[in-house]
This record gives structure tokens, C-alpha cells and sequence, in this order.
């Protein structure tokens, strides 16, 4: 061990030793080239990092003559100092940092590379400390078993440090110059498929717009949204980006870095808003409502009296139309150049201290008090971003929650995040901990797997499913303290060009299985009503995390949020006595049905006026949502008294219930039916329009008395439909997004669609009982029913919808668009 050195660490090439200064620290020479210093743990250190998630270093570097430039260090997790583990280091209050996700089981060895510049330096204090538990090696038992035996290959390993720095664009070229299939390699197909965006293709998850907020019991957990107010322009980012820069400059000049990278990610009904107009903020919140978002979390941002970004807070602040409620999370760190956290090119920094908290506190305290701000068991919820940069966030703290109860504000309910590794809630001062991804996630990467479209593309890539499932296991072994956070998704390209993590592979129904495990968790740890879970975010677009609508998912995350939510709505049965005493007062009359799925209450009143004019010749059968009011319920029985009633789960669309009603049709003896539905179709501008021609086409006039005739004189009609609403599976774009539902239903009932073979769009039509009986004789776990996550195409009932022709043919029927 050199004298006057952390216990471990030792020079190593282009570090020469100077001496000792005053202070008996030794005094070492950074002399240009790859400067390095190792350090080696002992056994005993080796045995407590193994299996540890992630490491922290915590150490002293100071520059006694010149200047540190770019510090950082390596990680040999059994395969070597390698790019992979690469990490720059940050600068906080009590010296130098970083955290280092783990790569395998083992932690061999720590590299400094004190500076890319010649200079004299001193370093002290080297720590390392584990951060959590891996629950297994995240290379896999094929990439562990290849990892562990590369140090005993010697002088096979390559040399990494300054000579990977300095050659990563050749190697970002060697990696895009793979094999690419001639003129159907990745360009051509990264060009073709931005084309087809252009001219608004759209993603096999995009979903449609949600028609009515969603009323969540108090007892429910409550998802909380962090909101960015970046959007808007202010002088301090005129100065330092150049005049009118908000962060849609950031977000519309992205490009993919790898073949399927989705980017650029472009708004929807929003567009490129301007968040110092009230009519922006109060859209928000009738998204966020419909979805269920219980309150947004605003970041906020203060540097020593200085306020950033405050103008959209404000503007909320002095609305109280604008009814969400709101919370407030100071992001305490300094305001840098870089998007990352890195300290070396400040541009409004941080000025910590027991005035500056008091400050701080009393500015936050104008928020706090409004009757909005959010509070769980009658306690305000206020988050504090990073702990660790504070001097004593202890001290900070205690100083808060005296002030708020000096200023009659009461107890505080203090939660702080994840960032950068933190976990020490407790021993600072704070109820509680937010996980905040993609912080510390480690799990998952595919960087060497995907093909790259940019020679100088140096980011890394993560497999979003796998993430989630870790993040689920990680939540098994969580305590109450612990606040789950979950991501729609993450990718910094726009915010750092070719250098950007991205999590590959984010969709609605992966997100929905994260907030679902979540909220579960948050409902299972809190007394009723104070679960919370926190989503990362409502709208950091330069981050690639948001709910609000896009181009390529729609409203898609709004719905899985809203669906996640929807598990602790209350549910109807059919043992409900309205139900009940349908069903059991419900008597057949007639030989035909008609089978009604009506999901919007709203549409009562409308439907009972169409199916008086057929009620001596047509039964009715309603099916209704399990989510359905009783006061909805009650509206039903009394506006249509005679109609057999049912309840359904919100699931399939109107097919699966339809399939429900038509066993049940069957059993009953019925021959003929008609399926109608409460069709809104949101994202159509005319889509009440088309439900109205689509049921006056079946019951309108003479339609329904022409319909029963041709079923009573043709035995072989199955289907019956107007000439309206007649399309062709191989019509443009009818199975751009349905070909492998429609393939494996077609399978499994036996059926042989062509390109020609018609169906009824909008799926309303006449159909004999006996004619569906492939599709009736199906369960619900054969037929395959996923989430309903709003989409607009490519689900389950889509596929049947453009099967009921092939259906009725499979059981020796014919299909008719003459009506």
C-alpha cells in the first residue's frame, strides 16, 4: 500500500507519485495519456459487494496544480475494465461520486481515471458501498459462464480506457456496417417506416381518445404523475440555448439511433404546446382525469432565492378551475449543460444552507397551503428529488417540518427519490422513498443486440419487458416506506444525440402490467386511500416518458393507466337485485333477439326511442359493464323494463359480451338475432353519426320486418347486413394490424378467409343463432380476449369482426349484404 493513499487503491499507468503535502496526503502527477489508479478489494470487501445491485464510490479528488477534466471510473465485473461499465464522475457536496449498475454476481475491481488532462492531484476517502440485492447475475448463465473464464485468457482481453474513448466512432462504425440483407437493410427500412409515419401510420397499440373521466372510490390507491413545466420560453433558456428554445426544440429534431427506435415522438391532440396558456393546463387535467391520475407532481425548481420555470406552477396556482390536485418536488441539484446530472458545466447552481432552507420552505409553503395540494392521511405530500447533495438533509428535514408546524400547515408526510442510487430515506430525515426509473435499473440490455443506424451511436439499449418483470420481483420484497415508481417508458435520445439510453420495446399493455403490479403493492402496504404510486412522467417528452397522447400510441398509456385503476372500481354482478329481478321477470315472446351491448349509459335514453318501434316482433337482451353505476342500472330497467339484463367485464370490446349474449340466445331457443352495440367511436370525427346509420340500416323503416322475412324464406342465410357497411378482408389496410389474430382464430375454428371475403364493418348485423355457433361453441380462454386498452384496431374482436362472414360459412351458412 502507498503511504498516504485509500486503503486498496493504488497509481497505476501514467500516474507517478509526487510526494506527501501538508496534510500527509500523497500528492500524485497525472502526466497525460490514459491516467489510471486501481483499486482492489480485500476478500472481505469482496464478499460483501457479491450480488449487490449496484456500487456506489464515494471519494476526495482534488487538483493541487491544473485542472481535473472529465473524471470518471470503470467497473471490472469479471470481464475486465470495458465500456460497459463506464461512468463519469459527479461532483456533490463532500467531494466526488458515482454509481455503477452491477454486470455480474462479482465487483473485482474499481478504475479511476482522475483526468483526461495533464495535472497534480490528490484522493482520499475512496468508499465503495453496495446499493441492493441482485436477484440474479444479469448477463445470464451463458454470458456468466463465458464472463468468468475471460481473466484466465491473459493477453486475449483488449485494453480499454483512453484508446475505447478515442476509437468509439470506428467502432460505432464497424457495429453499423453489419450485414444488412442488401436493399433491405436497416436504413432503407429505418427511411421506409418514418415515410409511412408521415403519412400517419400509426402503432397496432394506438387507441382512441377517452370518452368520460373515470370516478375512483376514495379507498382506491392513487397514481401521481411528475409533470415537467419546461414547455413554454423563458430568458435564462434564451441565453443559454438560443432564442425561443423550449424542450420541443429537443423532441422534434430526434432521429433513431437503431433499427425500430422510435423517434422522433411527435404530440397529438395537444401539439407543440405552450404551457403559459391556461387552456393547455386545463386539457391536462381532463386527460389526467379520464385516465384516473389523481394529481400531478409538479417539479420545481429554486436556486437560492432564484425560481426557474415557475410560471406554468404559478398560473395553476392562481386557477382554482384548474381542480387536480397537485404536489411539489424540488429538484434540489444544480442546472447544468448536460441532461444528465453532471456538475462540470453549471449554469445555475445550487447554494445549500440552513437560510436557504427556510427560503425555500416558505415559497413552497404558498403551494402547500392551497386546498389542492395533495395529502395523505391529512398530511401534506412534499418530495425532495436528491437528499444526498443537501449538507445535512437531516438537519434540513427537521428544519421543514418545524416550519410547517410554526406556520399552522401541520405534519408533513417528506418522501424523497431514488435518483442516482439513494436509498437512506430513513437516516435522512424522510417517510418514505420513491423508486424513480430508470434510476439504477440494470437489467434488461440488449445494446449489442440491436443494429445501429448511426456510426457514432454510443448509448445503450434496454429490453422494456424484462425491466418490468425485474421491477415486479424487486416490489415482492418492498416495505411500506417504499413508494412504488413506474415509467410508460424512457429514451434520451432527443436530449443527448447518439449517446441516449433508451428502453426498447415500451407499449401500453407492458406498462399496464408495471402499474397494475404497483398499485397493488401501494394498496396492499397503506391503510385504504394512502397508497400512492408514482409515474415518471406525465409529460418528459425529451425523455421519451409520457401519458399524454402521441401520434404513434394515441391515448394508449392513458387507457392502461385508466384499466390499471379500474381493478378497484366497484363491480356489478348479476346477483345484483336489478339484475336479479330482470332476469328472473324476462320471458320469451318472439322467435328473434336483439342482442344489445350497451357500454355508454348516456346512449339509454337514445337506444330505448329506436327499439320501441321493434318490440313486438324483436326481444331484447342488454348486456352492461361490470362498472356501471346503480344509478346507470336503475335508468336502464326503468327505460327498457322488458329487456333480460346481464353484466359483463369490460373486455373484448362488444364482442365478447355479444359472444356471452349469444349462448345465452341460444339456450333460450332463438333462432334469429340482431347485434347492435353503443358505438361512439372518439377517434372519428363522425362516429355518433355512424352508429346512428348503422342501427336505422338494421331497425330503421321496413329494415326490420325485411330482415326476419329473408331469415324465414332463406334457411341457409347466417348473416345479414346492409350493402353500407360491407368491406373486404383484402381491402387497404383492413389486416394491416389483424393478420395474426385473424390467422389464429381462423385456425382454431377451422376457417379459410380470403381477400375477398366480405365482412360487416362496425360489426352490427342479423346473424342466425345456429350460424355462430364456431364462434359460440369457442371459451373465452380460446378465444384469447386481451386488456381493453382502447385501441382502435388490431385486437381480438377486431379479428372476429372481420371473421363473421368465414364464421357462418364454416357451419354451412351464407353471408348477405342486401339489407
Amino acid at each position: 500500500m502507498t503511504a498516504g493513499l485509500p486503503t486498496g487503491l493504488k497509481p497505476g499507468r501514467d500516474v507517478a507519485v509526487q510526494g506527501l503535502d501538508a496534510e500527509g496526503r500523497t500528492v500524485l502527477a497525472a502526466a497525460g495519456g490514459d491516467p489510471q489508479m486501481i483499486w482492489t478489494p480485500t476478500r472481505a470487501e469482496r464478499t460483501g459487494l457479491r450480488a449487490a445491485k449496484a456500487v456506489r464510490i464515494d471519494l476526495k479528488l482534488e487538483a493541487v496544480d491544473g485542472q481535473l477534466v472529465g473524471p470518471a471510473l470503470y467497473a471490472d465485473w469479471g470481464d475486465g475494465f470495458s465500456e460497459d461499465s463506464y461512468t463519469r464522475l459527479k461532483a456533490g457536496p463532500d467531494g466526488w461520486f458515482a454509481s455503477l449498475p452491477a454486470r455480474s454476481w462479482q465487483l473485482t475491481g474499481v478504475r479511476l481515471d482522475p483526468s483526461e488532462g495533464a495535472c497534480t492531484f490528490t484522493v482520499a476517502d475512496f468508499k465503495v458501498t453496495r446499493i441492493g440485492d441482485l436477484g440474479k447475475d444479469p448477463r445470464g448463465l451463458k454470458g456468466a459462464a463465458i464472463q468468468a473464464i475471460k481473466p484466465l485468457l491473459g493477453p486475449l482481453r483488449k485494453p480499454a480506457g483512453a484508446v475505447w474513448r478515442r476509437g468509439r466512432a470506428a467502432l460505432g462504425r464497424t457495429r453499423a456496417t453489419r450485414p444488412s440483407g442488401g436493399d433491405t437493410g436497416p436504413l432503407r427500412a429505418a427511411y421506409t417506416h418514418a415515410i409511412q409515419v408521415s403519412k400517419n401510420l400509426r402503432s397496432p397499440h394506438y387507441a382512441a381518445p377517452i370518452a368520460a373521466p373515470i370516478v375512483l372510490p376514495a379507498e382506491a390507491p392513487k397514481v401521481v404523475a411528475f409533470y415537467l413545466p419546461q414547455f413554454h420560453p423563458f430568458p435564462e433558456n434564451d441565453a443559454w440555448w438560443g432564442k425561443g428554445f423550449t424542450e420541443w426544440t429537443n423532441v422534434s429534431k430526434a432521429q433513431p439511433q437503431f433499427l425500430g427506435h422510435y423517434q422522433p415522438r411527435l404530440p397529438a391532440d395537444l401539439g407543440f404546446y405552450d404551457l403559459r396558456q391556461r387552456e393547455v393546463i386545463a386539457q391536462q387535467i381532463d386527460l389526467a382525469k379520464g385516465a384516473g391520475v389523481h394529481a400531478f407532481c409538479f417539479h420545481y425548481y429554486w436556486f437560492a432565492g432564484k425560481r426557474l420555470l415557475e410560471r406554468p406552477i404559478e398560473l395553476f396556482l392562481a386557477d382554482p378551475t384548474l381542480d387536480l390536485p397537485f404536489a411539489l418536488c424540488w429538484a434540489n441539484e444544480n442546472w447544468t449543460r448536460r441532461w444528465d446530472g453532471d456538475e462540470s458545466d453549471i449554469l445555475m447552481g445550487q447554494d445549500h444552507s440552513p437560510e436557504d432552507d427556510e427560503a425555500v420552505f416558505e415559497d413552497m409553503a404558498r403551494y402547500i397551503r392551497d386546498p389542492r395540494y395533495l395529502k395523505v392521511g391529512g398530511k401534506p405530500v412534499l418530495v425532495l428529488y436528491r437528499p444526498e447533495i443537501l449538507p445535512d438533509s437531516k438537519a434540513t428535514t427537521d428544519r421543514w417540518r418545524a416550519q410547517a408546524r410554526a406556520m399552522g400547515v401541520g405534519e408533513l408526510h417528506l418522501l424523497c427519490t431514488t435518483a442516482f442510487g439513494f436509498q437512506d430515506h430513513a437516516g435522512h430525515g424522510f417517510d418514505g422513498i420513491i423508486d424513480f426509473p430508470p434510476h439504477a435499473i440494470v437489467e434488461g440490455e440488449i445494446t449489442k443486440s440491436v443494429t445501429p443506424l448511426h456510426p457514432n451511436f454510443t448509448g445503450k439499449v434496454y429490453d422494456y419487458p424484462t425491466v418490468v418483470q425485474h421491477k415486479l420481483d424487486e416490489l415482492s420484497q418492498a416495505g411500506a416506506a417504499f413508494v412504488p415508481g413506474v415509467m410508460p417508458g424512457w429514451d434520451n435520445q432527443a436530449r443527448k444525440p447518439w449517446a441516449g439510453h433508451a428502453f426498447h420495446g415500451a407499449d401500453p399493455e407492458s406498462y399496464l402490467h408495471w402499474l397494475s403490479g404497483a398499485l397493488k403493492h401501494a394498496d396492499t402496504k397503506h391503510p385504504e386511500g394512502q397508497g400512492l404510486v408514482f409515474v415518471n412522467a406525465w409529460n418528459e417528452w425529451g425523455e421519451g416518458a409520457y401519458l399524454e397522447p402521441d401520434r404513434w400510441f394515441g391515448h394508449g398509456y392513458l387507457h392502461a393507466t385508466r384499466t390499471a385503476l379500474g381493478a378497484y372500481l366497484p363491480r356489478l354482478t348479476d346477483a345484483h337485485p336489478l339484475v336479479a329481478e330482470a332476469q328472473a321477470g324476462f320471458a320469451k315472446r318472439a322467435e328473434a333477439v336483439t342482442l344489445l351491448h350497451l357500454f355508454y349509459p348516456e346512449l339509454i335514453d337514445w337506444f330505448a326511442e329506436r327499439l320501441a318501434a321493434t318490440a313486438d316482433v324483436l326481444d331484447l337482451m342488454i348486456t352492461v359493464p361490470e362498472t356501471w353505476s346503480e344509478t346507470d342500472l336503475a335508468r336502464v330497467r326503468a327505460a327498457l323494463p322488458t329487456a333480460h339484463l346481464a353484466i359483463a367485464e369490460n373486455r373484448g370490446r362488444d364482442i365478447r359480451p355479444f359472444v356471452e349474449a349469444l349462448r345465452r340466445a341460444r339456450a333460450l331457443g332463438y333462432s334469429v338475432f340482431c347485434k347492435l352495440h353503443s358505438k361512439r367511436s372518439p377517434h372519428r370525427a363522425k362516429g355518433d353519426q355512424w352508429r346512428a346509420e348503422l342501427v336505422d340500416g338494421l331497425l330503421g323503416g321496413e329494415a326490420a320486418a325485411l330482415a326476419l322475412r329473408a331469415f324465414a324464406q332463406d334457411p341457409k342465410l347466417g348473416l345479414l347486413a346492409s350493402s353500407e357497411a360491407r368491406m373486404r378482408i383484402g381491402d387497404p389496410d383492413v389486416m394491416d394490424n389483424n393478420r395474426a389474430t385473424v390467422d389464429r382464430l381462423a385456425a382454431r375454428m377451422g376457417l379459410k378467409p380470403r381477400p375477398e371475403t366480405p365482412f360487416a364493418a362496425g360489426s352490427m348485423f342479423w346473424g342466425r343463432t345456429e350460424a355462430f355457433a364456431p364462434l359460440s361453441d369457442l371459451t373465452d380462454a380460446e378465444i384469447g380476449f386481451e386488456p381493453e386498452l382502447g385501441r382502435v384496431d388490431g385486437t381480438t374482436a377486431h379479428a372476429i369482426e372481420r371473421l363473421t362472414a368465414a364464421i357462418v360459412a364454416r357451419a354451412g351458412y351464407r353471408a348477405s349484404f342486401e339489407l
